[in-house]
C-alpha cells in the first residue's frame, strides 16, 4: 500500500467511527449527536487504530490473535489518547468512570472488548472491500483526494481548537451518559437490596414457624 492509500484508509475509517458513535449516542439520547474530538464528521482515533490494525495485524491468520493483539493496541492507545486531550484542553471526551473494570475512566474492559471484535470485522470483511476500490483509484486523483482531505483536516483540528472555549456545548453527552449510567447503577442496587431483604423477612418467618 502506497502512502496515500493508507492516508485514504485513515479518512474512511474515521468516518467510519464517527458515524458509529454518532449513531449510538443518538438513539441512547433520542437527539442528534456528533460525537468526536473534530467539529467535523470524523473521529481520528478510530482512523489511526484501523491503520495500525492493517500494519500490524494484516498479515495475520489466526482470528484470536487478531481479537487479543487489537484489544490491547486499542486500550493503550484510547488511555493515551484521553490523557493527551485532558491535559492538553483540560476537557475528557469520554468517561468509563461508571462502567465495570475501567482504569481512571479511560479504557473499560467492555469497550475494549468491543473494539477487539470490531477490528477483527474490520481486517476480515472492511478492509478487502475498501480497499476493492481504493486500487482502482488513478495515482494522480489518489493523490488530489489526499490533498484535498489533508487541507480540509488541518482546517477542522484549526477551527476545534481555535474554539475550544465552546466544546462544553458538544461534550454535553459525556456527562448526561454517566449520569444515565449512575441511575441505572442506583437502580440495581436498589433491587438487590429489596431482594436481600425479602430473603431475610422469609428466613424469619421460616425460622420463627419452625421454633414454634
Amino acid at each position: 500500500m502506497t502512502l496515500s492509500q493508507y492516508f485514504i484508509c485513515f479518512i474512511v475509517y474515521s468516518f467510519l467511527g464517527w458515524v458509529y458513535e454518532s449513531l449510538f449516542y443518538t438513539f441512547q439520547f433520542k437527539k442528534p449527536v456528533n460525537t468526536g474530538f473534530l467539529r467535523g464528521c470524523i473521529c481520528p482515533i478510530y482512523g489511526f487504530v484501523c491503520v495500525i490494525n492493517i500494519v500490524i495485524l494484516g498479515d495475520v491468520k489466526s482470528n484470536l490473535a487478531i481479537f487479543i493483539a487489537s484489544m490491547i493496541t486499542v486500550s493503550v492507545m484510547e488511555y493515551i489518547v484521553s490523557y493527551l486531550l485532558e491535559h492538553l484542553f483540560g476537557k475528557r471526551w469520554w468517561d468509563y468512570s461508571d462502567w465495570p473494570l475501567n482504569i481512571n475512566g479511560r479504557i473499560s474492559l467492555i469497550s475494549s472488548l468491543g473494539f477487539g471484535a470490531m477490528s477483527l470485522i474490520q481486517l476480515r470483511f472492511l478492509h478487502p472491500a475498501i480497499m476493492k476500490v481504493i486500487v482502482h483509484i488513478p495515482p494522480g486523483t489518489m493523490k488530489l483526494i489526499t490533498i484535498l482531505f489533508i487541507a480540509a483536516l488541518a482546517y477542522d483540528l484549526y477551527s476545534t481548537i481555535k474554539d475550544m472555549d465552546k466544546s462544553d456545548d458538544k461534550l454535553w453527552f459525556v456527562d448526561e451518559e454517566s449520569e444515565t449510567i449512575r441511575q441505572a447503577n442506583e437502580k440495581l442496587e436498589e433491587k438487590k437490596k429489596n431482594i436481600a431483604l425479602r430473603y431475610t423477612i422469609m428466613k424469619d418467618r421460616i425460622r420463627n414457624t419452625l421454633n414454634r
